[in-house]
């Protein structure tokens, strides 16, 4: 087992066992977790390797790609700008970007796609991964889209366009794009090492490798082939991380996702300054929608985030949590005051998106120390 860095308050020492058996087993290569309670650290922990050499240790200031997990970032940046009275959640999207109603696409609200169901999944048609780091590009091929089902009617998770939609969004009503809003307002103030768009070679060089499945490809994610192909080096090409993909293409750690889910557990506020209202973060925590998903099977969706349900298991019955493809995780628990960030460079798929052992005992695990510590 490589030496495992940071530490576990004892309180929290589940975490901390959890962690040093999925590295003594082999589980994880290498990987970052981390858990916050009322806002403050309790658990900050690194360790493995990061390079296929195996002779780059995992850093403390290491970062990854945590594939869908980025999601909760788009969710929280909605929140904002709707918080702040610049985006009616309920108005079709098209009062604020004209350009998206074609095809049909004029009923669309910014809910529809939080809960996925805006009736338009994908892009519906092959897409190479140059064309998904140009945002113009993309924004173009959504405006041009047409309707899978209609509006409301039908929900199937949107794996790539979620980010699209929603940054596009979050950039006609701010007049900052998406990777800027997130960076000043977000992870800034926070000192979130967490990214979209990481273009310093400094910063680059900190990115761990992928580990990919040994016997499986990124999953066919609603027929868009941006999500079809998976080749070892091919995510942390330097164009790639340069990228600004919201819906996939965050890097960050354990640490900066268990700190911006803090600030969610803490009702908005962190280090007394407030970047949402109680009510906002409330709203987002309810059932906005409880659906068979086409794609993810029976899902429970809050504004944006995955609420507990027997069909799809949160660490509590009032966590807001969402996870990545292979294995990232992101839960945050305003009732209990935690929040949980995990990240790893080995991408686990057995069993589907959400049932390989490791990310489900690690579900498992939150739920019993937010139930010890009461």
């Amino acid at each position: 087992m490589g030496e495992i860095h940071g530490f576990c308050d004892d309180r929290f020492e589940p975490f901390g066992v959890l962690f040093g058996a999925n590295q003594e087993n082999g589980v994880d290569e290498g990987a970052s977790l981390a858990v916050t309670y009322r806002g403050e650290f309790v658990v900050d922990l690194w360790a493995g390797t990061t390079d296929y050499g195996h002779e780059k240790a995992w850093a403390k200031d290491t970062m990854v790609f945590v594939f869908s997990t980025s999601k909760v970032m788009v969710n929280i940046v909605t929140l904002m700008v709707y918080d702040r009275g610049l985006l009616d959640l309920r108005a079709p999207i098209a009062e604020y970007w004209p350009e998206f109603a074609q095809h049909g696409k004029g009923t669309i609200t910014a809910l529809d796609v939080l809960v996925h169901r805006s009736g338009l999944p994908g892009f519906g048609q092959q897409i190479g991964w140059e064309e998904a780091h140009d945002w113009d590009h993309m924004i173009g091929l959504l405006e041009r889209a047409e309707l899978w089902y209609e509006p409301g009617a039908v929900t199937h998770y949107h794996p790539m366009n979620y980010g699209y939609i929603l940054g596009e969004l979050v950039r006609r009503v701010s007049g900052k794009t998406f990777a800027d809003f997130f960076g000043e307002e977000v992870a800034g103030p926070l000192g979130a090492d967490f990214h979209f768009g990481l273009s310093a070679p400094d910063d680059q060089a900190r990115v761990a490798q992928l580990w990919p499945p040994d016997e499986d490809t990124l999953p066919d994610e609603t027929e868009d082939p941006t999500m079809t192909e998976f080749e070892q080096g091919m995510w942390v090409s330097p164009s790639r991380m340069a990228a600004v993909i919201p819906s996939a293409g965050g890097i960050g750690n354990g640490r900066s996702i268990a700190r911006i889910g803090a600030m969610m557990a803490m009702g908005g506020e962190l280090d007394g300054r407030r970047y949402l209202s109680p009510e906002t973060v409330d709203e987002a925590g309810r059932e906005h929608s409880f659906e068979d998903d086409r794609m993810m099977g029976m899902c429970r969706y809050g504004l944006g985030f995955g609420l507990d349900s027997e069909f799809f298991p949160g660490p509590t019955p009032t966590a807001m949590h969402w996870g990545g493809y292979g294995g990232s995780l992101a839960t945050m628990d305003t009732a209990t005051g935690i929040s949980v960030g995990f990240a790893p460079n080995r991408l686990l798929v057995e069993g589907g998106l959400t049932a390989h052992d490791r990310l489900t005992t690690m579900i498992r695990t939150i739920g019993d120390v937010s139930r010890s510590i009461g």
